[in-house]
C-alpha cells in the first residue's frame, strides 16, 4: 500500500487518462449508434443537437479523431504503467491490474452505457468531441493517409462491387443451389417483390381491430400483455375522445429496456395513405421519410388499419402470406355462409367467394354497404354482392359485424 501511496501523482494521471479514454470510447459508440430518425430529433434539440448532427455529417473525420485521441491516451497510459511498475515489488500484478482497469472502465463500461442511451450521451459529449476534432484536424490527413496506405498494402486488389439488380439475384439463385424447393421459395419471394407494385395497401395492412391503440399519457402498464400485435403500438390524439385520430406509433419491439419508462420519447410520426395506394409506393414513402408505420384510411377518411415496414417485408418474404392474413379475418360458419368485421377488405372477400371484385370505390365491406345504402351502416342493412347477399347483423363499440350468404333467389349451389 505504501508503494502505491508513493506513486500517487502517476496514479492520479492514470485515472484521468482512463476517464479520457472512456469519454472517447463511449462517444464513438453513442454517435455511431444514432439512427436516422433520432437525427431529426437532434436537429430540433438546440445548439448541442446541431453540434452532434454536424459531427455525424463527417463520419470519416469523426472516427479518425476518436481513434487518434484514444491511441494517444492509451500510449501515455501504458508509459505511466511501465514507469510505476518498475518501483513495485510485484510489477506483473500491477501491470495486469492496470490492463484490466483500462479495458473495463474505458472500453466495456462506457460503450455499454452509450449504446443504451445514445442520444442523451451524444448531446453531452458533442461539444468536447467537436473541440477534439478541431485540435486534431492538422494531423488527421496524416492519419487518413496512413489508413489508406495500410489498406492498399493489405488488400492491394480490393475493389468495391457494383450494385446487384434483380436479374443478378435470379441468376445467382439458379446457379447457387440444386435444391428445387429452395429455388421455388426464392422465386416466390422475387415474384412477391414484383407484386408489391400491384398490391393495394388495404390488402396487406393490419386491420384496426387487430392493433393496440392507446391515448396519452403513455406508461409501461399499457404493455402488460406483452408486445402488441405486429410489434407496434398506435398513439391516438388525446384531444379526440373517440380515439379515431392517430398521431403516432411506438415500435415496441425495438425499444431498449430503459425506454419502457419513457414511452412518450419513443413516439414517432405516422404516414397517412389511402386504401388504394400501392404497397411499393407506401414502402418507398416510408423509407424516404424514415417512418415505420403508415396509417391506411378508407374512402370516407376513416382509419381502417395500419401497414408497417415489417408487414411489407414479411409479406414479401412469406410470398402470399399477406393475402392469407387478410382472408383469415373471414370466418366460414356454414355452407356458403361467412362472418367478418366491417373493416375486412372487400377484395379479400371477393377472393374468398371466388367472384369478381365489384366495380366500387370501396376498400372495406362496411364501405360497400355504406355506398349501397347511402348512409352509415346499421344493424339490418342489406347490400347485394351477386350471387351473395351482405347483411349487417350486429355492432359493438369498435366495429360492425357482417354476414354473407348465398342469395336463395340467385339459384345455384353454395361454394
Amino acid at each position: 500500500m505504501s508503494e502505491l501511496a508513493a506513486q500517487w501523482p502517476f496514479l492520479l494521471a492514470m485515472f484521468v487518462l482512463i476517464g479520457a479514454s472512456g469519454l472517447f470510447s463511449g462517444s464513438e459508440a453513442a454517435l455511431f449508434s444514432i439512427r436516422d430518425r433520432d437525427r431529426k430529433k437532434l436537429q430540433s434539440s438546440g445548439a448541442a443537437g446541431r453540434v452532434v448532427d454536424h459531427l455525424l455529417n463527417m463520419p470519416d473525420q469523426l472516427l479518425a479523431t476518436i481513434l487518434f485521441w484514444n491511441l494517444l491516451i492509451n500510449m501515455i497510459y501504458f508509459a505511466l504503467v511501465a514507469m510505476v511498475s518498475t518501483d513495485m515489488s510485484r510489477p506483473g500484478v500491477f501491470t495486469f491490474a492496470a490492463l484490466v482497469a483500462i479495458i473495463f472502465f474505458s472500453e466495456m463500461l462506457p460503450k455499454s452505457v452509450a449504446v443504451m442511451t445514445p442520444v442523451q450521451i451524444s448531446l453531452v459529449v458533442g461539444v468536447p468531441i467537436k473541440a477534439a476534432v478541431a485540435i486534431a484536424s492538422p494531423v488527421l490527413p496524416v492519419v487518413q493517409w496512413a489508413n489508406e496506405a495500410a489498406a492498399r498494402l493489405l488488400w492491394p486488389s480490393f475493389q468495391s462491387e457494383p450494385a446487384i439488380d434483380l436479374a443478378d439475384i435470379e441468376r445467382a439463385i439458379d446457379l447457387g443451389t440444386d435444391d428445387a424447393l429452395l429455388i421455388r421459395r426464392e422465386r416466390a419471394a422475387l415474384q412477391a417483390l414484383v407484386a408489391m407494385a400491384e398490391t393495394r395497401a388495404d390488402e396487406m395492412m393490419r386491420p384496426r381491430s387487430r392493433l393496440l391503440v392507446v391515448t396519452p399519457p403513455l406508461d409501461q402498464s399499457l404493455l402488460h400483455d406483452g408486445s402488441p400485435p405486429g410489434g407496434y403500438m398506435m398513439v391516438a390524439d388525446p384531444r379526440d375522445e373517440t380515439g379515431e385520430t392517430w398521431v403516432g406509433s411506438v415500435a415496441v419491439r425495438l425499444l431498449r429496456p430503459q425506454q419502457f419508462n419513457d414511452l412518450a420519447s419513443a413516439v414517432e410520426p405516422v404516414l397517412f395513405v389511402p386504401w388504394t395506394a400501392r404497397v411499393s409506393r407506401v414502402y418507398e414513402d416510408l423509407d424516404r421519410q424514415d417512418i415505420s408505420v403508415a396509417v391506411v384510411v378508407n374512402e370516407f377518411g376513416e382509419v381502417i388499419g395500419a401497414l408497417s415496414i415489417d408487414d411489407i417485408l414479411r409479406g414479401v418474404l412469406a410470398s402470399r402470406g399477406h393475402r392469407d392474413a387478410a382472408e383469415e379475418q373471414i370466418k366460414r360458419i356454414g355452407r356458403g355462409h361467412y362472418r367478418m368485421s366491417g373493416m375486412t377488405s372487400l377484395r379479400a372477400l371477393a377472393r374468398t367467394l371466388s367472384i369478381d371484385v365489384p366495380e366500387e370505390r370501396a376498400a372495406t365491406v362496411s364501405g360497400y354497404v355504406q355506398r349501397y345504402n347511402e348512409r352509415v351502416p346499421r344493424v339490418g342493412d342489406v347490400a347485394p354482392l351477386p350471387p351473395y347477399e351482405i347483411v349487417v347483423t350486429d355492432e359493438d363499440d369498435s366495429d360492425i359485424w357482417i354476414e354473407v350468404w348465398r342469395d336463395p333467389e340467385s339459384g345455384g349451389e353454395a361454394t
